[in-house]
Order: structure tokens, then C-alpha cells, then sequence
């Protein structure tokens, strides 16, 4: 009886770390922070208030082929001096074109919001964009470089928002824990404001955690 107790559990025990490694070549998910120490320029002028600001975000992939992947970002802007405090959300469906130990390469469509305060006017506004990403490793290493960008320009108004840096990857259970520190910068001309000047940059360095599951 004993001997049929421990077939029991043992083959319990391989059937369930056999589910778990299925499950995670099929379904995978991104969850990360950044936090992100920038300083804006608003209509051609430097505002000269850096501060930290924070940007989440949040990644579900999956095995079927046809049906995109989807992301979803929100960052925070500020800037006191200007009367600026606006959020920006990206909605981005991505198809991942290669994606191994050494490259992955993302792309697909970035539809953003903004909502909030610009220069003290109200807006409310979406943008299309074409989004994509990028990630090298390298060999022999827990490090890699990655970059990613989002350029739109639609009815007069062009976005421009990428980052470039670096990530260093923890194997921990059920997941990576990635490092990482980089560059962002965002570079905006709204046609939002009728003759006002709508043009809104906004750069500095960042770091952040992310769990890949």
C-alpha cells in the first residue's frame, strides 16, 4: 500500500510541473514599473522642474497565431510651471516576430490617449501609432539591451515616444526578474489647441523592475 501511495503522489507531482510548463509555453504574462526622473520642454521653452514620475504596465501573450497580443502602459506627466499635468494610456496590440534567448522583435499598432491639462487648457484626445520593440542579449550573459518606440502623425498631430536601455535578468520560480535602466524620451506636436502652440517634450533617465511570467 505504501509503495502505490508514493506511485500516486510522484506521479502527481510530474503531472502538475508538466501542466505548469505547458501552461507557460502557452499563455505568458509582462508586469512592470518605472520610475522615471525627466524634465520638460513645453512650446520651445525648458521648464527646468524635473521630477519623478512613474509609468506601469502590463503585457499578456498567448500561442494563437493570427490573434494579437496586447499591452497596456499608463505614464504620468508633470509640469507645475507650465499649469501640465496630463496622463497618457497605450493601448498597443503587438504580434511577436522573433522572440528566442538572443532576439525578440515586437510590432504592431499603439492606439494612446491623453487626458488631463495642457499649458491650462483641458483636452481629451487619442492618437494612432505604430509601435515597436526590440531586445538583444548577450551571449553568456544575464544582460541585454532593449528599445522600443511609438510614432504616430495623424489629422496634424505627431507623436514620437521611445526608450532605449539596458536589463539585467534574475531567474527566480515561475518567473524572470528583470532590472532595468534606460532613456525615454517623448516628443509631441498637438494640434489640439486651435492657434496655441502645442508642442510638448519630455526626457530623462529611468529605471524600473518587471516580472515575466
Amino acid at each position: 500500500m505504501k509503495k502505490s501511495y508514493l506511485y500516486i503522489v510522484a506521479i502527481a507531482v510530474v503531472g502538475i510541473f508538466s501542466m505548469r510548463a505547458h501552461s507557460a509555453m502557452l499563455l505568458g504574462a509582462k508586469v512592470g514599473v518605472d520610475t522615471w526622473y525627466s524634465d520638460s520642454t513645453i512650446n520651445d521653452i525648458r521648464t527646468n522642474d524635473a521630477n519623478n514620475q512613474f509609468s506601469y504596465y502590463v503585457a499578456l501573450e498567448h500561442f494563437i497565431p493570427l490573434i494579437p497580443n496586447v499591452k497596456v502602459r499608463h505614464s504620468s506627466m508633470q509640469s507645475m510651471k507650465f499649469n501640465t499635468d496630463f496622463n497618457q494610456m497605450d493601448f498597443i496590440a503587438y504580434y511577436e516576430i522573433l522572440d528566442n534567448n538572443l532576439i525578440s522583435f515586437d510590432v504592431g499598432l499603439n492606439l494612446q490617449s491623453f487626458n488631463g491639462r495642457f499649458n491650462g487648457q483641458k483636452f481629451n484626445e487619442w492618437q494612432p501609432n505604430i509601435y515597436s520593440e526590440v531586445r538583444l542579449g548577450i551571449p553568456a550573459t544575464s544582460i541585454s539591451l532593449f528599445g522600443s518606440l511609438s510614432f504616430g502623425s495623424y489629422d496634424k498631430t505627431t507623436t514620437v515616444d521611445g526608450e532605449v536601455g539596458t536589463m539585467f535578468t534574475l531567474g527566480v520560480a515561475a518567473a524572470d526578474l528583470n532590472f532595468k535602466t534606460g532613456y525615454r524620451i517623448q516628443d509631441y506636436d498637438f494640434n489640439y489647441f486651435g492657434t496655441n502652440k502645442g508642442k510638448f517634450m519630455n526626457d530623462g533617465f529611468f529605471c524600473g523592475i518587471e516580472f515575466n511570467f
